[in-house]
């Protein structure tokens, strides 16, 4: 019976599976597209409401490992900023 439960709350938690990952991947992108560059709480503000800051922050740093964003250097004190990798551009083609 406890294993039962588990079950149906990681289903909840899990909702929408990959495609809900993907979707919201590909939001991220398009957002930072649009904008050149972009903080952490920029992409909050636009794509991901519903998620706290650090959920947004682990989420960048995710698509930085997979060489899909890259930082630039920040002085100490200021939200890092997220740019476009190469690899991200060829997603929408050569006129990005």
């Amino acid at each position: 019976m406890k294993q039962q439960n588990q079950d149906q709350v990681d289903m909840r938690r899990n909702k929408g599976g990959k495609a809900r990952v993907l979707s919201v991947g590909i939001d991220v992108l398009l957002a930072i597209r649009n904008t050149g560059v972009a903080t952490a709480s920029e992409v909050q503000q636009q794509v991901m409401q519903s998620a706290n800051i650090r959920s947004v922050q682990r989420y960048l740093n995710s698509m930085v490992q997979a060489e899909l964003l890259y930082t630039g250097r920040s002085k100490l004190g200021e939200a890092k900023r997220y740019y476009l990798t190469g690899k991200a551009k060829q997603l929408f083609g050569a006129s990005v």
